[in-house]
């Protein structure tokens, strides 16, 4: 019996991971966009990646989903202006609200962000929407940007 070579396991590995993130993603329906906030100094923190950009056309299709990573000792909040979190009511509405998240120490958070303010649009207007933890902006907590794009 021949031994296998590492590179050939691997790449079957890497393949087998590819196939099973790609089958789950599909599978979730919605987009996702992911942000980690990370501490860089005493009192400062930033909510990475720091610009994003959201096609209105592909990403939005199937709805697009926040997922908030705090890995930091201290809890966090994420808000971005003209963004609305949708939420499953206590009958089954569903009802929006403006994006703001608390996330606590070591937690992930999914949010499902709401897409009706742009499923009407047909212009080519790109839309930016500021986002920063509201929680530490007396402390130098850096913002972001998300752009949706056509």
């Amino acid at each position: 019996m021949k031994p296998t070579r590492p590179s050939v396991l691997m790449n079957g590995l890497t393949t087998a991971a590819l196939v099973g993130a790609l089958s789950l993603w599909s599978s979730a329906g919605a987009a996702e966009v992911h942000f980690v906030v990370r501490d860089i100094g005493e009192k400062r923190a930033l909510w990475v990646p720091q610009d994003v950009v959201i096609h209105r056309s592909t990403e939005m299709e199937d709805g697009i989903a926040f997922v908030l990573e705090n890995p930091t000792d201290r809890t966090h909040a994420f808000a971005a202006y003209g963004l609305f979190e949708e939420v499953t009511g206590a009958h089954g509405d569903v009802v929006t609200k403006p994006l703001r998240v608390n996330v606590t120490s070591e937690d992930t958070v999914r949010v499902r962000i709401s897409t009706a303010q742009f499923e009407k649009r047909t212009d080519d207007a790109i839309e930016e929407f500021p986002f920063f933890c509201p929680l530490h902006k007396g402390d130098a907590h850096l913002g972001g940007t998300i752009r949706v794009v056509p």
